[in-house]
């Protein structure tokens, strides 16, 4: 018997046969012991949680009651650097969530193929990135119609208006796609499944409730903008690291 460093050889005792004596052998490799290795897919949420909150708080003007209240005059009192920036960092906040939707889609594949929960959760941060780039895009026409923007003067107040109420809460109503993941990262961690390790879920609900309350008691719709990015944030960390998660 004779031993490599990955191979262990048995060498069977000779066989006769009509040309004379053959040996057979049958190599069988040793076992790799080494721990898998972390999933990266999941820094693609870390950053468009980080992106995706950075864009909602730059691009929120400091406006006092007077100003809301002014209707088309408070247009007077927005610049237009806060929006450009915000909308840049829109940009990558869904493009990173499109990302972190397909990992979650390839993970669900490997570790719970028929989990409706597991089947929905991509679909979630998919749907938050095709909101989210709706608004992001409004971002970017106060960017530039707004004065001191480069196509200032080609819309009327009226229109930049619209586009300023709308913006009121648009850039926060897209993250209740996420809000539906938080509740299937719920059920895939605390339900019969256990795919997730139980904090996910604690944490998921914990940030939940807010955001519904508010929502259902308040008729509040914007709540959610402020959780989900925690939220995401702190599930895709944990992914990283997530023994019970690997798939």
């Amino acid at each position: 018997m004779t031993t490599t460093a990955n191979t262990t050889t048995t060498t069977a005792p000779a066989s006769i046969g009509h040309d004379g004596p053959v040996a057979q052998a049958a190599p069988v490799a040793s076992p790799d012991h080494a721990a898998p290795r972390g999933a990266r897919w999941p820094l693609f949420g870390a950053v468009a949680a980080v992106t995706g909150f950075a864009s909602v708080v730059v691009s929120m003007p400091t406006l006092s009651e007077e100003d809301y209240a002014s209707g088309v005059q408070v247009i007077d009192q927005l610049e237009p650097g806060g929006y450009h920036v915000g909308f840049v960092l829109a940009l990558v906040s869904v493009g990173c969530l499109l990302a972190a939707s397909s990992g979650w889609k390839r993970w669900a594949e490997q570790r719970v193929p028929d989990s409706l929960a597991g089947r929905t959760l991509a679909q979630g941060l998919a749907a938050t990135a095709t909101i989210n780039v709706i608004f992001a895009c409004l971002m970017g026409s106060m960017a530039l119609y707004l004065p001191g923007g480069t196509d200032a003067g080609w819309l009327s107040d009226e229109a930049i208006f619209t586009n300023f109420t709308l913006l009121d809460f648009g850039t926060l109503l897209g993250w209740w796609g996420a809000a539906a993941s938080a509740v299937c990262v719920a059920v895939l961690s605390l339900g019969r499944a256990r795919a997730l390790p139980r904090w996910m879920g604690v944490v998921s609900i914990i940030l939940l409730l807010p955001a519904v309350g508010m929502a259902v008691g308040m008729g509040l719709p914007g709540f959610v903008g402020f959780t989900m990015p925690i939220w995401l944030l702190a599930v895709s960390i944990g992914m990283i690291f997530s023994r019970t998660a690997r798939a």
